[in-house]
């Protein structure tokens, strides 16, 4: 029995020993698993690119800048030529900046336009010739109302002018002796007395009176330059008649003459032609009143006949507002250079973008789609909003109206079309031969380009493209923080799998004390066996 039991252990021992070495080689075949996937994860990590941080001189550049006192332009480009024989040494490509005025169509949203009656019933092209046709004949008047407000206002300005009644040349280096006695004045040349204003009989004193009121009236003169009262009315006292050359003048004129030792000059008005004189070099004051007069008759007849004109065009039914700004109705006479131009940039760039300018080229007798100022035939409205002058036509304010609602059609209308013309900064981009100068240091100093043969003084400038930097930046944190999100992510599963190949490594060495301690055991019961069968055998030898 003992025999049999110790060999049954050290068969036992023997398989236990067994499955040790083989489970042995299976942690062994999972650390090179594991030992691989690190490897891997590391060459990954050898494959990835570490991001750079940008550099700010990669941002930033010289260029040349030059002006010909009407644009700026900047110098971007420049190749050398290998030729030079012609006279020009680099090709440049510059850029300069300009001004450009575009038309344009927006559409205003609830445009509440009114109209100044009823909507017509008539067709709208016959509506837009009869109001056309009351437009030109307002125009024409308030051009005849211009024209005589000019001739007023010139033989007003022609009044107010002292010199127009002055004659110099009757009296020059004169003296003058006052008579107290009559309040006269005598002067030393001729003989001539002037009277004073209060020595003159009834009918002179009223034609004195009435042209001196009327130069105070034009403004000739003030009440304080010929002199007031205590109660603040015209002196009259302070004015002397001389009924030989039928002019007058002021007492201050005439005690200067008095107080003058040598003479000196007169200025006298005259209320009639010098009756000595055959040339006459001024106005004379009644001539001057009647023409004066007469202007004034022909600007109140041209303001009548343009009230007249107002009212027949304001019977006839038009657009009138938009909201609260009111449309100003263009004749062919308002239609100007700058006008003209406008609408042309307008219908231009609808054109160029396939915009409908059906409604703007109803406004002129035109058949082939072509516009041509000196055709206009009416239609068009103004108006303006902030700083800006807007258009639109008679056509598209009609359109909105009609397809209103409540009162009048005026709300709920739909958007009305309008235009306008606006500036637009745009860069000119050129290429070009040219003659460039260099100082000692290789920088350009000085340029003359082929198609002018003007030197410009070039100014070299050194910018940074900060939006550039800043976007390279912005770029450059995103890498890096994808960078870094991909290490901790390698470095993550790298730690995973030195955790398993421990946890492998402490199992290995479990399993290799565990065998050495069945290696012993199984060289115990082995020498056990051995023993055992010695002994049998000597037993049995004897």
């Amino acid at each position: 029995m003992g025999m049999a039991a110790s060999q049954a252990r050290y068969l036992a021992l023997v398989a236990r020993k067994s499955n040790c070495e083989y489970e042995g080689q299976q942690i062994n075949q999972a650390r090179l698993a594991l030992s691989n996937q690190s490897a891997d994860l590391f060459n990954q990590m050898l494959g990835m690119e570490v991001p750079k941080t940008p550099s700010k001189t990669d941002f930033t550049y010289t260029t040349y800048t030059y002006t010909d006192g009407d644009n700026n332009y900047t110098i971007t480009k420049w190749n050398h030529l290998a030729d030079a024989s012609d006279g020009y040494n680099y090709v440049v490509t510059y850029d300069y900046k300009t001004t450009q005025s575009v038309g344009f169509q927006k559409y205003k949203s609830n445009p509440q336009v009114q109209f100044s009656g009823a909507i017509p019933t008539t067709s709208q092209s016959e509506q837009v010739a009869k109001l056309n046709a009351a437009l030109n004949e307002l125009r024409e008047a308030q051009k005849e109302k211009n024209e005589a407000q000019n001739a007023y206002d010139t033989v007003l300005a022609q009044a107010k002018k002292k010199e127009t009644y002055q004659d110099k040349s009757t009296f020059t280096g004169v003296k003058a002796t006052k008579k107290e006695a009559n309040d006269t004045y005598e002067l030393s040349k001729g003989g001539y007395i002037y009277t004073n204003y209060s020595k003159l009989g009834p009918n002179k004193k009223a034609e004195l009176k009435n042209d001196i009121d009327k130069l105070i009236e034009y403004g000739t003169f003030t009440k304080d330059e010929i002199g007031v009262d205590a109660a603040g009315n015209v002196d009259y006292s302070k004015i002397y008649y001389n009924n030989y050359t039928q002019s007058f003048a002021f007492r201050d004129d005439l005690d200067a003459l008095v107080n003058s030792e040598t003479g000196t000059i007169l200025p006298i008005y005259h209320t009639e032609p010098d009756k000595k004189g055959t040339d006459e070099t001024y106005h004379y004051i009644p001539e001057m009143i009647e023409k004066v007069n007469k202007a004034y008759e022909n600007l109140v007849d041209a303001n009548n006949k343009v009230d007249a004109k107002q009212a027949a065009y304001d019977k006839i039914s038009s657009p009138s507002k938009i909201g609260n700004t009111k449309l100003k109705p263009i004749a062919k006479a308002d239609m100007d250079d700058d006008m003209a131009a406008a609408i042309a940039k307008i219908i231009k760039q609808m054109q160029e973008e396939e915009l409908d300018c059906t409604n703007l080229l109803k406004c002129f007798n035109t058949l082939d789609g072509t516009y041509n100022a000196n055709t206009y035939i009416g239609g068009l409205y103004s108006f303006d909003w902030t700083t800006n002058t807007y258009y639109t036509t008679y056509y598209d304010l009609y359109n909105s109206v009609i397809n209103g609602d409540g009162y009048n059609n005026v709300d709920d209308q739909p958007k009305l079309p309008y235009y306008g013309v606006q500036d637009t900064d745009k860069t000119i981009t050129k290429e070009s031969r040219a003659l460039i100068e260099k100082d000692r240091t290789g920088r350009f100093v000085s340029i003359r380009m082929e198609d002018d043969s003007m030197v410009y003084d070039l100014t070299a400038v050194t910018e940074t493209d900060e939006i550039g930097y800043e976007d390279a930046m912005n770029q450059y944190n995103y890498d890096k923080s994808v960078y870094d999100k991909a290490v901790q992510d390698l470095n993550a599963k790298t730690s995973i799998i030195q955790r398993q190949d421990k946890n492998l490594e402490l199992r290995l060495k479990q399993l290799d004390t565990e065998q050495n301690a069945l290696a012993t055991e199984i060289d115990a019961v082995a020498k056990v066996v051995k023993d055992n069968i010695e002994k049998s055998f000597k037993t049995f030898s004897n």
